[in-house]
This record gives structure tokens, C-alpha cells and sequence, in this order.
């Protein structure tokens, strides 16, 4: 992992400008305390020791749990356990790996035969491909649970036989053959077969020190699950703490209320990082990076990690980084979301996007190169406040830093996206939102401010939205970084624009 420096020293108009690392800050200004921005602690699996009924290697493990009574305590040994369907634990139980454990949901190949197109042999497939989620355009196979893995490396697909080269495979379902472009022979080739590898209801569940991957989990259902696929019930309060989930065919993790997910390395699933639903869930900790690797739409559902319908969410400490999609993503009903202190970098759609929900805290998070993947507009910000407002109170974006990608800070009335379902707590409409005292490193052709293609003006007038207190750096004084009620301005008539922009804020040019 590179270490990057969060400060960075810039000239600007005769002085050297020091732009600032992300500091999170109360509503007068000053520094909060315990700020600094990415994990606190070390992530992924330890060295640690079990006190509980052990699982071995080949045991099987669901016999284990199911002769035992809630709230047992289960110590996974060192060794690869394999899985054709998911374990189900039950309440309070908990399931701790010493290191060097790994559960997965996928078979080993063997008995390969070489021929005209490659080299083949006889896979556990069903009769026809998944079809759960939508694609990106380049990437049409994505839906295809059963990803084939050469030492470890998801292959990609390939549509036919004739087309397979060394680093694909063609899954062959009407066949039930894999073919490969690669030599197979000194190697280890695992496909996906299980549909998850925890999936439970049950309440007060403890999963720890695992590696869990390479489950053959359909579209917007995960590898480790305590929700209802299809459904509305979860289990709630469980623990998620120092696993390393990666290489799941689509979401890592999905839990809802009252959980911790800390300290995990989330990685390499192939459409999102994890899914949130519920209230009370902190996020805290983790590494999420590489999601959204089998070629899911983000349009649809990709990235980091997406949370839908949640109450009093707190995602902080996290490093966010190489996401093909928003890096963190609140969409669909939540209110008091907190994202505080999270490392966002180099993902493919915005950094942080927030869309038609409520009140939320985005504060001291250190923003850099999100927006990869730019479909124009005032779309892929660094931060993005997409048909959303404050009802109860605000959403408050404060003490961040943002810099490069396509656009900085923006608020986006889009759509016409106000009664859009789930809409608990009234219209989606961008409405009192305070942004403050961040610092945004602008780059050429991006932009911040707000706009609107709804016909309805309220956003810049007596919607209660203002910029306040911010400082820009920008490449040139006269360049049109700034947007508000249908046009590009310099930095000279964005200050004191609408309800009185940043007439306490200042900007900076960037020496070339």
C-alpha cells in the first residue's frame, strides 16, 4: 500500500500556498478532536487465539454448528475450508479464524485435456448462466456467477471457445465445460459454485479473523449475508471484524442494524465492497478497495459500498480506493448518515455520493482523483449531494479536502427525483445543505456549485443551500470553476452569488 502525504505545498499569488490535510471541525470552524483521515488500527486477519469448539480443515462445519446451542463460540483452524452452500449460524454464536484460515465457496479443477481452443475440462455448473444486475456495455458476462480463479486471479470471460487467450476462460454451460487460455498444469484453477459463505437471519453474530472468498453469489446478494435475499428481515447487531473478503462474485458484505464492520480488508468482489441497510451500523476502519471488478454497471450497482433505507449510519476511518463506481454511496431513504475521516481515492464514480436521502454529516474525509469513469455535467464529484436535503435537520460538509477528478463539490437537483421511492421522510429535494470550511484543489474544467435541470429555481434561492468559508485553489483566477443557477463563473461572481457564497471563503491560483 503506498503511504501518500496528505500536505502538500503550493504557490499562490506571491506566497507558497500549504494546502491542508482533511481535518474534520465543529460548526464554529475549529478542529475536532481525534481527527485524521483513513484506519486507526491494523485490518485484516491477526494472530490470535481461540477458546471455543474447533472446525478443522474437511470437517463439515454446518454439522458442527447445527449439534451445538446458540451462542456458541466456533475456532476455524488453520487451513482451507470449502463450501458448497452457505453456513448458517445462530444467535450470539460466533465464528473466529485463527490466521491463515480461509472459507471458500469455490471447488478445485482438475483432469484438464488440451485442445484446438485450450485447455478444458468438466466444471460444476448449472444447466444456464445467472442474469441478476446489469452490465457495463464492455463487460456483458458480468451476471455469470461462476468465476473461474488461476492461483488465486479471477480470469476473465470470454463469450466462445474460440476467443479464449492466456488470462480467460469460457464457461461453457450447455456444455458444462471450462475452458482455459492458459497452461493449467502445476496450477491451482478454482471455480465458484457456493451462493454464499455465511448467509443467517439470526441475531448477535460474530464473525472474526477469517478470509472469506471466491463465492458464487448472484447480483446485490453477498458473501457474508445477514440479510433476507429477496426480502425485508435481517439479523441484527453482529460483528465484523479484521476478515479479509475478497474475490466474491458480487457484494463482500451485507448486514443491517446495530452491526460493526471494522477493521476488514474488503476487497476485489465483483459489483460493491458492502451493503448497508437498518439503523445504528457503524463502518469503521476498513480497507475497501478493487470492487466492482466483474463489470457491473454502476449505473445500476457497483463500487465501494451502498447503503439503502439506514438510520444513524456512521462510516469512518476507511480507505476507499480503486472502486469501479462511487467509492461511498447513500442511496435510497437514509437519514443521519455520518462519513467521517475515510480516505476516498481513485474510484471510478464520485468519492462520496448521497442521493435522494436526508440529513447527513460528511466531514474531515480526504477526497483525491475520484470520477475515473466522468459522464459530464456536475456528475462524479468529489463529494456529490445528488436530489437530497435536510428534514430533520441538514446535511453539513465541512473540514474536508477534495482534490482532482472531474468536480469537486456539488449539489445536483436532477431528475425530477422528489417522490421517488423509498421516500420516508418526505420529497427528495436539495434542500438545506451547508457546505463549509473545506479545502478543494480544483482541477482544470472541474467545478462546484449547484445545479438543477427541473425548471425549479428553489435550490439557489430559498432553499437554505450555501457555501460558506471554503478555500479553492484554483489554475487561474478568471477560469470558470464555479457553478450556480444555470452558469459558469469565475471565482469574482461566485463569491457573494445566490444567498452569499463564500463571501467569508478565499481562492488561490496554482503556480504551473
Amino acid at each position: 500500500m503506498k503511504v501518500r502525504a496528505w500536505v502538500v505545498g503550493l504557490v499562490a499569488v506571491a506566497v507558497t500556498a500549504v494546502i491542508p490535510s482533511a481535518a474534520a471541525r465543529t460548526a464554529s470552524g475549529t478542529p475536532a478532536e481525534g481527527s485524521g483521515p483513513g484506519p486507526r488500527i491494523p485490518v485484516g486477519q491477526l494472530d490470535r487465539t481461540c477458546d471455543g469448539v474447533r472446525i478443522g480443515p474437511g470437517e463439515d462445519a454446518q454439522r458442527v454448528i447445527d449439534l451445538h446451542p446458540s451462542g456458541t463460540t466456533y475456532c476455524v483452524a488453520a487451513g482451507v475450508h470449502r463450501v458448497a452452500v452457505p453456513l448458517v449460524p445462530k444467535t450470539g454464536d460466533a465464528l473466529v479464524g485463527e490466521r491463515g484460515s480461509v472459507l471458500s465457496g469455490s471447488i478445485v479443477l482438475t483432469d484438464w485435456v488440451p485442445g484446438r481452443d485450450g485447455w478444458s475440462t468438466a466444471g460444476r455448473l448449472p444447466p444456464a448462466p445467472g442474469t441478476a444486475g446489469e452490465c457495463a456495455e464492455n463487460a456483458p458476462l458480468c451476471t455469470q456467477t461462476e468465476d473461474v480463479f488461476l492461483d488465486g486471479r479471477r480470469l476473465a470471460r470470454v463469450a466462445a471457445a474460440r476467443d479464449v487467450v492466456p488470462g480467460t476462460v469460457f464457461v461453457d454451460y450447455a456444455a458444462g465445460r471450462v475452458v482455459l487460455g492458459d497452461d493449467p498444469t502445476g496450477r491451482l484453477v478454482e471455480q465458484a459454485v457456493a451462493p454464499g459463505l455465511i448467509s443467517s437471519l439470526a441475531d448477535d453474530v460474530t464473525v472474526e479473523n477469517l478470509v472469506l472468498e471466491q463465492a458464487a453469489n448472484e447480483g446485490q446478494v453477498a458473501a457474508l449475508e445477514a440479510r433476507e435475499v429477496g426480502g425485508e428481515r435481517f439479523g441484527s447487531g453482529w460483528t465484523i471484524r479484521n476478515n479479509e473478503i475478497r474475490s466474491n462474485h458480487a457484494v463482500g458484505v451485507g448486514f443491517a442494524g446495530g452491526t460493526l464492520v471494522s477493521a476488514n480488508v474488503i476487497r476485489d468482489q465483483g459489483q460493491l465492497g458492502f451493503g448497508a441497510w437498518g439503523s445504528g451500523s457503524t463502518v469503521s476502519d476498513n480497507v475497501v478497495s478493487g470492487n466492482g471488478d466483474a463489470g457491473y454497471s454502476f449505473d445500476w450497482e457497483a463500487g465501494g459500498g451502498k447503503s439503502w433505507m439506514t438510520e444513524d449510519l456512521t462510516v469512518e476511518h476507511n480507505l476507499v480506493q480503486d472502486n469501479r463506481g462511487p467509492g461511498l454511496w447513500t442511496d435510497g431513504g437514509n437519514i443521519r448518515t455520518t462519513y467521517a475521516f475515510n480516505v476516498v481515492s481513485d474510484n471510478d464514480g464520485a468519492g462520496i455520493q448521497h442521493e435522494i436521502s436526508y440529513d447527513a454529516l460528511v466531514t474531515g474525509n480526504d477526497i483525491t482523483g475520484n470520477g475515473r469513469v466522468h459522464k459530464g455535467w456536475a456528475w462524479e464529484a468529489g463529494i456529490q449531494i445528488q436530489s437530497s436535503g435536510g428534514v430533520q435537520g441538514r446535511i453539513e460538509v465541512s473540514g474536508n479536502r477534495v482534490t482532482g477528478g472531474p468536480n469537486g463539490i456539488t449539489l445536483i437537483e436532477g431528475g425530477d427525483r422528489a417522490d421517488e421511492w423509498p421516500a420516508p421522510f418526505g420529497p427528495h429535494l436539495v434542500r438545506n445543505v451547508w457546505v463549509h470550511d473545506n479545502v478543494v484543489v480544483v482541477a482544470p474544467g472541474s467545478s462546484n456549485g449547484a445545479v438543477e435541470d427541473i425548471d425549479d429555481p428553489t435550490v439557489f434561492t430559498n432553499g437554505g443551500n450555501r457555501f460558506e468559508a471554503n478555500t479553492y485553489y484554483v489554475p487561474s483566477l478568471d477560469g470558470e470553476h464555479f457553478v450556480w443557477d444555470g452558469t459558469e463563473m469565475p471565482w469574482t461572481v461566485w463569491r457573494g452569488s445566490g444567498v452569499g457564497n463564500d463571501l467569508t471563503g478565499r481562492v488561490l491560483t496554482v503556480a504551473r
